[in-house]
């Protein structure tokens, strides 16, 4: 049976998301946890705003590129159900690609620090105001729980289609 893959472009794009994605989660938690005004603290959130805004861009081409593209069908080995959960967790997986920076942004606006996408300053879309700063950044934590659930809930598919030796499923998505 001839496996139908993903584009190299959505190959690309999926395993660089998914890379930063766990990268901007680690450094998520480690950074939340720095003192407060000390300069580490000051440079992982400097760099966790970039690489979350860098993501935002990645998940617009990435639904562009799917939107544009043809993304192949699941094989008939895939029980409905099984077609069914994929869908919604992917479908999830991408409200929370979107929710994440978002949130984090808006959240940052809401502060007296200024958002810079590597280096070039990004306008601020509201005066301080720490109310509606905690509201966002509940939304980014809460949202960034719900991507971790997605992501394991993802990555078990993998292994569970992987101990059936149904290894065509991953290599849709891997290189060569």
């Amino acid at each position: 049976m001839e496996i139908q893959r993903y584009s190299t472009t959505a190959i690309i794009i999926h395993w660089l998301m998914a890379i930063m994605i766990i990268a901007m989660i680690c450094m998520g938690v480690y950074m939340s946890d720095l003192p407060k005004g000390s300069e580490e603290r000051t440079w992982f959130f400097t760099l966790h705003k970039s690489i979350g805004l860098t993501l935002a861009l990645l998940a617009i081409t990435r639904l562009i590129w799917k939107l544009i593209s043809t993304s192949p069908p699941l094989p008939d080995i895939v029980s409905a159900t099984h077609q069914k959960m994929a869908k919604a967790t992917h479908h999830l997986l991408y409200l929370m690609m979107f929710i994440q920076p978002v949130s984090g942004y808006i959240s940052s606006s809401f502060t007296k620090y200024s958002t810079k996408f590597w280096g070039i300053p990004l306008p601020k879309w509201a005066d301080k105001n720490p109310e509606m700063n905690e509201l966002f950044t509940q939304v980014h934590e809460i949202s960034a729980i719900c991507l971790v659930v997605l992501l394991v809930m993802h990555i078990a598919g993998v292994v569970y289609h992987m101990k059936r030796k149904e290894t065509e499923l991953f290599k849709r998505m891997w290189f060569g």
